[in-house]
């Protein structure tokens, strides 16, 4: 067998034209050992045998081996969230081949005594695909509308406040991964992210960004069941949105909201969400007037999958900033794209 694979081999390399850019060169020890490396994106693969290919065709197993559709989805969009990626899975997988996902040989040399067979993944071919799934379901969901008497959504871009906001974590910075900043799709809702999600450690102080008035602090929360949270997002998948009740009431967890009225931002009332916490200092009361920097509660995971079943994983600060005017409501960074949302934020904190 080892036989008529290395004529096979040997007649492919001399008459092959398969064209490919010329591999790393390799020192080959007199002693070949059999061996696979794969790139660190895990595209490509390289096996190395002796003439005799040695090992050869459980190592070209290994090669062959589909790549996994969440491992594709985070490449082709890095700045995914894990549970982003884990929605798109069935919606992807209708959509991409096992063979778009599999390696294939691109290049067969012999180097110094040493077989070198090369694999990859038609990376143009998946990605392409993958982008259409990703695309055509984001652009089917519908941005819940708030408020609205046909109002028109500010340009965030030149919008600034009259006095720069804090970052609501002292050690946080606005993130840039895009699952994490407003406009993120949020399959698991059937809707869209309206704000920011700082990731830290459960407890860490939060802090108001500006001043203003309390006027949501949910001091006696308590968790609601796991099985019920299932069955109202069940309710939000049939609506194909996720209803206003069901997000402020369930899935903000424990929250804390700030009034910081007409000034802050000029033409509009802005007030801002503090969700997921885990505790709220007690004096943190409707009407209770509190000062730019004055730390209320902690991070935690309330209104979470894990807080409903009694872990403490994925503990983040929600916040949003949402801006009213006579004729609608707004999340700040509403249906603007990356770069923009970025500079956006940027330019409305300031760490101290």
């Amino acid at each position: 067998m080892k036989k008529k694979l290395s004529t096979i081999f040997f007649f492919i390399i001399g008459c092959s034209n398969i064209q490919n850019d010329a591999p790393t060169p390799i020192v080959i020890a007199p002693n070949i050992v059999s061996e696979i490396s794969f790139s660190y994106d895990s595209i490509k693969a390289t096996i190395i045998t002796d003439t005799d290919l040695t090992n050869f065709e459980t190592l070209s197993l290994l090669a062959n081996k589909p790549i996994s559709i969440e491992h594709l989805v985070s490449l082709a969009y890095p700045n995914l969230h894990d549970s982003t990626i884990k929605s798109f899975k069935p919606l992807v997988n209708k959509s991409v081949a096992l063979q778009q996902r599999t390696r294939f040989v691109n290049n067969i040399a012999n180097k110094d005594g040493a077989i070198i067979t090369s694999y990859a993944v038609d990376t143009t071919w998946v990605f392409k695909n993958i982008r259409e799934v990703v695309n055509n379901y984001n652009s089917s969901l519908s941005i819940n509308t708030l408020f609205d008497r046909g109002g028109k959504i500010p340009d965030f871009v030149k919008l600034v406040p009259s006095t720069k906001l804090l970052l609501p974590v002292v050690t946080l910075k606005v993130p840039t991964r895009a699952s994490r900043l407003p406009n993120a799709p949020r399959a698991y809702r059937s809707g869209i992210h309206r704000g920011i999600d700082f990731f830290s450690n459960w407890g860490t102080p939060i802090r108001a960004v500006a001043d203003g008035v309390i006027i949501r602090s949910d001091l006696n929360y308590e968790e609601v069941p796991a099985d019920f949270r299932v069955k109202m997002l069940n309710n939000a998948s049939k609506l194909k949105r996720t209803p206003s009740d069901i997000f402020n009431e369930l899935l903000l967890g424990q929250a804390v909201i700030i009034d910081h009225g007409f000034d802050l931002f000029i033409g509009f009332r802005a007030i801002t969400i503090y969700a997921h916490l885990s505790s709220i200092d007690s004096n943190i009361i409707p009407g209770y007037k509190i000062k730019r920097g004055d730390v209320f509660g902690r991070s935690g995971n309330t209104g979470t999958r894990p807080s409903t079943l009694g872990t403490r994983d994925e503990s983040h600060l929600h916040w949003e900033l949402i801006l009213q005017d006579n004729k609608g409501e707004y999340y700040f960074g509403q249906n603007i794209d990356y770069d923009a949302l970025q500079f956006a934020l940027n330019q409305i904190f300031s760490e101290n």
